[in-house]
């Protein structure tokens, strides 16, 4: 058995889109999916799983929901040790208990085209930086920036591909969670 962490995207933003975590937690257990647990309302599930391909694995996912719910909902999957690799390369230093920063991750589908990404680098700004890492896009944004460009959509826009986005903290209580399987 492997451990997985499905990130869904889209999901209780704005009031659209809502779902029961509960709901979710019973959907996948009724695709086989064992000690499925989920965290915070923004679609995150923990859940053991058979040894399959993260191909096969996300299609089945995003079909079961796109059948139960009447509308696709992109899937990001990830394992622990991927989560585990990302926090320890971190590329924002060390974190204060006064940070005057919030960081975020942002879960790429799969790592984007080499020519699409300085132009979306050039986005930056001295309180907004990214640092684009395979299948990841680390954010950094300064608290007291008046008003960040980034959003997942413009990620999503200019690099051309599929994500989701969490802050640090809910990154770190994944991997610390998954670790308890």
């Amino acid at each position: 058995m492997e451990t997985y962490i499905a990130l869904l995207r889209g999901i209780n933003v704005s009031g659209q889109r809502i779902i029961k975590m509960e709901w979710l937690r019973r959907q996948f257990e009724a695709m086989g999916f064992e000690q499925v647990r989920t965290y915070i309302q923004s679609g995150n599930i923990i859940f053991l799983t058979k040894k399959t391909t993260e191909k096969t694995l996300r299609k089945k996912i995003e079909c079961t929901l796109e059948q139960a719910l009447g509308y696709p909902v992109d899937v990001i999957l990830r394992r622990p040790k991927e989560i585990e690799a990302l926090i320890g390369s971190h590329p924002y230093g060390e974190m204060g208990a006064e940070e005057s920063r919030k960081l975020y991750i942002a879960f790429l589908h799969e790592p984007p085209a080499a020519e699409l990404q300085p132009p979306f680098l050039a986005l930056q700004s001295p309180g907004e930086s990214f640092v684009i890492a395979g299948r990841e896009v680390y954010i950094s944004i300064a608290k007291d920036h008046p008003k960040p460009l980034f959003t997942n959509m413009l990620l999503e826009k200019k690099l051309k591909t599929v994500a989701t986005t969490r802050n640090w903290a809910t990154v770190n209580k994944l991997l610390q969670l998954s670790a308890e399987d």
